[in-house]
């Protein structure tokens, strides 16, 4: 009995631990790359049609944000001239 609650905490806590982590998926670990401007578009659902967020990280460090983030996205990357 002990051992089905204290195994039952644990799930418990794991799955409270990685949610947060996946629901920002978006761009967690990206780092757009010393010279290469990145353009982010966040979507509402996997058809990819209704945009509801954008994210740029220009070539001078800069970011522009807006709307949501959301775990469908689209990234696309271009060289800084």
């Amino acid at each position: 009995m002990i051992r089905r609650a204290l195994a039952a905490t644990v799930l418990a806590a794991a799955a409270l631990a990685v949610v947060p982590a996946t629901a920002q998926a978006g761009t967690q670990g990206f780092a757009c790359p010393a010279g290469y401007q990145c353009n982010t578009i966040y979507y509402s659902d996997l058809s990819y049609t209704n945009v509801v967020g954008g994210k740029t990280e220009f070539c001078d460090g800069e970011r522009s944000t807006w709307g949501a983030v959301t775990r469908y996205f689209d990234r696309t990357t271009s060289v800084c001239g």
